[in-house]
């Protein structure tokens, strides 16, 4: 019985083996591509740009701010201005880590955001980096990716690059910025700042990867997508480590009972900055406050 199965075995084994033959005899190599991942090509398209150093690049513990017109290279003397800012960085993070495999990447929603994370992503993947995480949209409050830094996968992630320019306007011919947060969540500090500014004005080349992909930043959390076969980006939750952080640091149930009398009115202004979404998740959705401005709260979340 068992000689019969290995018999039959090795007729099935032949079968494949003589249908991949004619298949490879019969289409042309390059349609075939189910017999080689595609991923497994994306190395050889990990680049090394040439570039030149660009004044401007000393940031301060707010970050790198400038018009967003320098950071989308619009003039040719700025055309890598994003990409050897991030080289930069990564460099930077890298000689005091000694390894970056994971960094979240997330912004405030202005004017050029999407754009940048895109340009940003093929950096970091050119560079090694193995896990990207992004927050759904891409919008993330400082405070929140503070959070996930220090919380997420037990702190898996060694900093965060953050896209704002705080409250100063968005939009064309105003303000876009970078900033950086350290491996507790924390501002990047000046010896931090001044490397990088340092190795601005020494670079000669960044590493990118070259080619079509696309992170699509509004798809479902946990959605991913592999950039390399060692570099991927995934979708997060942008609320869940911040709320955990404020369940920890606040009693949720008296709060929301408190906020239930009548004699107890709340005035919330988001400034146009990252916080408009978490006060809405926070005040309406966790505290049971009216999502209609009403006589109880006024909530200014835009």
């Amino acid at each position: 019985m068992k000689k019969m199965a290995h018999f039959y075995v090795i007729e099935l084994l032949s079968l494949i083996l003589l249908f991949v033959t004619r298949t490879l005899a019969f289409y042309p190599s390059k349609s075939i591509n189910f017999l080689k991942p595609s991923l497994h090509s994306t190395e050889t398209r990990i680049k090394d740009v040439e570039t030149t150093p660009i004044e401007g690049m000393r940031a301060g513990t707010s970050g790198l701010r400038k018009k967003v017109e320098i950071w989308e290279g619009k003039e040719r003397v700025n055309n890598n201005y994003l990409e050897n800012f991030i080289q930069s960085l990564v460099d930077v993070a890298k000689a005091r880590s000694g390894t970056l495999h994971t960094l979240i990447i997330a912004g405030d929603g202005r004017y050029y955001n999407k754009e940048a994370m895109q340009r940003i992503f093929r950096v970091l993947a050119g560079n090694g980096v193995c896990n990207i995480w992004v927050p759904k949209g891409g919008i993330m409050s400082t405070p929140a990716v503070s959070a996930s830094i220090r919380q997420r996968e037990n702190g898996a992630a060694q900093g965060a690059i953050i896209l704002t320019a705080s409250h100063n306007p968005g939009g064309p011919g105003e303000d876009f910025g970078i900033k950086y947060n350290e491996e507790f969540g924390q501002p990047a500090g000046e010896e931090f700042t001044d490397a990088v500014y340092k190795k601005s004005l020494e670079i000669s080349f960044f590493k990118k990867l070259e080619g079509n992909e696309f992170v699509n930043l509004d798809a479902e959390v946990g959605t991913i997508t592999q950039l390399t076969s060692t570099c991927s980006v995934t979708i997060i939750d942008p609320f869940e480590e911040y709320l955990d952080s404020l369940r920890r640091c606040f009693d949720f149930d008296s709060l929301k009972n408190f906020c239930q009398r009548q004699d107890f009115t709340l005035l919330f202004d988001g400034m146009h900055g990252a916080g408009g979404p978490f006060a809405e998740r926070v005040f309406i959705e966790e505290l049971g406050f009216p999502k209609r401005i009403s006589e109880k709260a006024i909530l200014i979340l835009t």
